[in-house]
């Protein structure tokens, strides 16, 4: 008897639940057991839902989502519809399950002082938060926030640095929150010092399980089927391929190899396409130091979604 396979799509519907279900508690316990029993700030839309939720009570995860609003409308204006909808999706887990779990009481605060473990917050729940952001960019999706400001930004200026935009949203958001939420410059400069503790940690988190924000791949891909390959790439990606010629030294064939450099967060794309397109194809992955160019870093600056404007220019041409 023929053993029974789960159809590829629901498998990767379920896949994806799963990522985005341990990614929702993670942002759960890293909100619910250190940010706010601690006051510490992370930046972008937690960092000033975390203050607003310590002057006013305000749910975090509702202040997130309602952050979010004016920025995915915007961003869907410009960019579209089809390139929002992950960042949609990861913006309403992550903020649903901080608010679930803390109406059921689950994740408490870790500590029974958290104000006086500060450190002991930052610490862990940058570590926890990196782990969270991992889990939702190994399924390509998103929690928006300063990365929405920052492909906002580049529509007015083309030329802004994108990691440089993301920073300057992100020490503001970190500056206000503090200022708001403490009365005197000691306490003030304690709790940037703490944020930048946290934001150091999440990104080192981040780094270890995923790879990090800009680390690219090279792939490498041996298929009979290329040229179907290499068109959905292009297609469904919307990455450059380059086809190189090869041959097998055992067999004496020649071969067709499919060269492609991708962003971390479109590894699982590439590696799904593929194998739905040819079970049999032969794929190598391998990390580039630097990938500099059209679609990567263009001097400072790093582009990956174009706005619709721009798009139809490019069709037209």
């Amino acid at each position: 008897m023929k053993q029974k396979t789960l159809n590829p799509k629901l498998k990767e519907i379920l896949t994806d639940i799963v990522y985005l279900c341990i990614s929702g508690l993670l942002f759960a316990i890293a909100y619910n057991m250190f940010f706010v029993p601690g006051a510490i700030f992370i930046g972008g839309a937690g960092g000033i839902a975390t203050a607003l939720n310590i002057l006013f009570n305000i749910p975090t995860g509702t202040m997130i989502i309602l952050i979010n609003v004016p920025l995915v409308a915007l961003f869907m204006l410009f960019y579209g519809a089809k390139s929002a909808v992950k960042g949609i999706v990861g913006i309403l887990v992550s903020s649903l399950f901080v608010d679930g779990t803390a109406m059921l009481g689950i994740f408490g605060e870790a500590f029974p002082n958290a104000a006086e473990n500060r450190l002991l917050c930052a610490i862990l729940g940058g570590l926890v938060l990196g782990a969270a952001v991992a889990f939702m960019f190994a399924r390509g999706y998103s929690t928006g926030g300063s990365d929405l400001i920052a492909f906002l930004v580049k529509i007015f200026i083309p030329n802004a640095s994108t990691p440089n935009v993301i920073f300057g949203v992100e020490a503001c958001v970190v500056l206000i929150a503090s200022l708001i939420t403490n009365d005197t410059i000691s306490t003030i400069v304690m709790s940037i010092f703490f944020s930048i503790i946290c934001t150091f940690m999440q990104t080192n988190a981040l780094s270890t399980i995923n790879g990090g924000f800009d680390k690219t791949r090279v792939a490498y891909i041996f298929s009979d089927k290329y040229e179907e390959i290499a068109n959905a790439m292009m297609k469904d990606l919307k990455r450059g391929v380059t086809i190189i010629d090869g041959q097998g030294w055992y067999t004496k064939e020649e071969k067709k190899i499919i060269f492609c450099v991708v962003k971390k967060n479109e590894i699982f794309p590439l590696k799904t396409l593929v194998r739905h397109m040819d079970e049999n194809a032969f794929m190598i992955l391998s990390e580039a130091t630097e990938t500099i160019g059209r679609g990567f870093k263009a001097g400072v600056g790093d582009v990956v979604i174009e706005p619709k404007k721009k798009k139809k220019q490019a069709e037209k041409k």
